[in-house]
């Protein structure tokens, strides 16, 4: 029905719910020191099952996670598949520079700062300090309380965790580059240079766990 189509705030379809219970069978019992949750109901949804088998040691929903929500966007909730499908056509048409200039691109913008300046406090919280970017981040470990993190979040926040982490350019469509699968799991994993630590890609939309196509999607 029309107005039940583009919602702010949806929670898992009765598919997602297989898919996050598959994808929390992959962990075992306190085997995360922190896990780091969206409050949107989709991704409180997705950990519902990781809470139930205790996988986390520590559990912290940040506002800051939340999923990109310029006001193009938010003007849509209520339209039928059509019209949102129209508007997504038209901006997916438009030039770098024009994306980059619009609003979607000055909201991706402010989007991601806001996203990697609480990061980087969350993460200093914990004894986690990027030393440099000159070629990759690198960090300082040294006093790092935690060896595990997990963070369970949406598409285009985790494009910009992604982008921060592998320092790689931010843009406005930075998270069709990566376009996580849903409940697909990506993991980094630091490795020690001279004077710090770097992260590196180890997997990257791991969905082994799952028993079909048809629970692979995006």
């Amino acid at each position: 029905m029309p107005g039940d189509v583009y919602t702010k705030n949806p929670g898992l379809t009765s598919l997602g719910k297989i898919q996050s219970e598959k994808s929390s069978s992959a962990f075992e019992e306190t085997s995360v020191d922190e896990i780091w949750v969206s409050p949107l109901k989709r991704a409180q949804e997705t950990f519902t099952p990781f809470k139930e088998k205790n996988i986390g040691k520590s559990i912290h929903t940040y506002e800051w996670l939340q999923e990109m929500q310029d006001h193009e966007e938010e003007a849509l909730y209520g339209k039928d598949t059509e019209e949102v499908m129209a508007f997504f056509a038209k901006r997916n048409s438009q030039s770098f520079e024009e994306w980059s200039e619009a609003s979607h691109g000055k909201y991706m913008e402010v989007f991601g700062k806001n996203i990697v300046s609480n990061l980087e406090i969350e993460l200093g919280n914990r004894g986690i300090v990027a030393l440099d970017a000159e070629y990759d981040r690198r960090f300082d470990l040294s006093e790092s309380s935690i060896e595990r993190l997990m963070i369970i979040s949406h598409a285009g926040t985790m494009s910009v965790l992604l982008s921060y982490f592998l320092n790689m350019p931010l843009y406005a469509w930075t998270w069709r580059k990566f376009l996580p699968r849903h409940t697909g799991h990506t993991t980094l994993k630091s490795t020690q240079i001279s004077g710090g630590h770097f992260f590196r890609l180890k997997e990257f939309n791991n969905v082994s766990f799952t028993d079909s196509d048809e629970e692979q999607t995006y």
